[in-house]
């Protein structure tokens, strides 16, 4: 399903940070080090038309309102210095659709800033799902919010001008890439441009990075393949790929599903932290392994020239969808939280079989890593 032009080359000779040295994953400790930044990393936010409709109903018939999905999140997405998601509709015009074509009302946007994320990626394999208008629309409702984004720009200028998209928090400077295996057989139209995987290309946006002079360099991918538990050797090359040329840390999404955590081990004896996929943050899809996500949760301390990941863990989430009068909507339950206060949440005996059996599902898969320390202290999976 991924396409590598230039497929892995490695013959560019870069100069670039030092990766991360990435020690084993520990609990947040950030009192120890007063020079850190803490960011968090979510999967797919999608639009199905469930979800539309019952953005509807929470606004009271006469009005899209989204916020009420993310209120049992909020109070974490906001504790971080700067929080990501992967932003996988079109905030095109009406009519607002699901699949397989997704264009979500603009008030998406305004609630997934308001529950506290920074950044948002655009390019994946629906980027192009309403064309080029809804390509551009996209970008201008982000920009009217004063929501940073990348991964899809109008033109080569902005291109060139934005990207790699710095993030800056605490003193930390990061450059975050983002890149799409494809967008569905759809292409894109003069003089939109999307970011594609493609090592050659890759390769020059980290020399770009490096002359930035980061403290870090982060990439978000959208690869990989839909609804396996496991990545496959193009993820693991183009992991390798860039940590060879100098990315601290590596993020995926696409497979809908959660997927391995791993450490990707560099010439000079450190190592550079990579999740495949993240899942699903939000959707209407509701089979196993799929009906949630999970957030990355990764502390970085800075000394001298050096950057230093001193804990990375993270958060299942999962998706609630119930009857309300006669609608269906949805809410994000952060599950460690749910599961230390069932009282909050009053989850009906099945959802909660459902959200268990995720949860478990998760903590199997993940096994390198702890709970990120966030609802509750006992951080070691088991």
């Amino acid at each position: 399903m991924l396409l590598l032009c230039g497929a892995m080359v490695y013959a560019v000779i870069l100069v670039l940070p030092q990766p991360v040295a990435a020690e084993e994953p520990e609990t947040p400790s950030r009192a120890d080090h007063a020079d850190t930044v803490r960011l968090i990393f979510a999967g797919d936010v999608m639009g199905h038309g469930m979800q539309i409709t019952g953005a509807w109903h929470d606004g009271g018939d006469t009005a899209y309102n989204y916020h009420p999905v993310f209120q049992y999140v909020k109070e974490y997405i906001m504790s971080a210095d700067a929080a990501f998601a992967n932003l996988e509709v079109t905030l095109a015009r009406a009519p607002y659709t699901g699949y397989p074509q997704f264009s979500s009302h603009f008030s998406l946007a305004s609630a997934l800033q308001d529950a506290g994320f920074d950044v948002l990626t655009t390019a994946n394999n629906h980027s192009l799902d309403r064309g080029k208008q809804g390509l551009e629309r996209t970008i201008d409702v982000l920009d009217s919010i004063g929501m940073a984004h990348t991964g899809t720009f109008k033109d080569s200028a902005a291109w060139s001008s934005d990207y790699p998209l710095q993030v800056e928090r605490n003193g930390f400077k990061f450059a975050l890439l983002n890149y799409t295996y494809g967008t569905n057989g759809f292409a894109t139209e003069s003089p939109n441009v999307i970011n594609r995987i493609d090592t050659i290309r890759m390769a020059a946006d980290l020399a770009k990075a490096a002359s930035l002079q980061p403290d870090g360099v982060i990439a978000f991918l959208h690869w990989g393949e839909e609804y396996k538990n496991t990545e496959n050797t193009i993820q693991r090359q183009l992991s390798g790929f860039l940590a060879r040329h100098g990315c601290h840390l590596i993020v995926g999404a696409h497979p809908h599903v959660v997927q391995p955590f791993d450490k990707i081990p560099t010439a000079n004896g450190d190592s550079v932290p990579v999740i495949y996929s993240m899942g699903n943050f939000v959707s209407n899809q509701r089979d196993r392994y799929r009906n949630g996500g999970i957030a990355l949760d990764v502390v970085f301390v800075k000394t001298a020239d050096t950057l230093r990941m001193i804990s990375c863990g993270y958060e299942p989430f999962w998706v609630y969808r119930f009857r309300h009068n006669g609608v269906s909507v949805f809410r994000l339950i952060p599950i460690n939280d749910a599961v230390l206060h069932p009282e909050k949440y009053n989850i009906d005996g099945e959802n909660q079989q459902l959200m268990m059996l995720f949860y478990n599902d998760t903590r199997q898969l993940l096994s390198r890593l702890p709970f990120s320390g966030y609802f509750r202290t006992d951080t070691i999976p088991r």
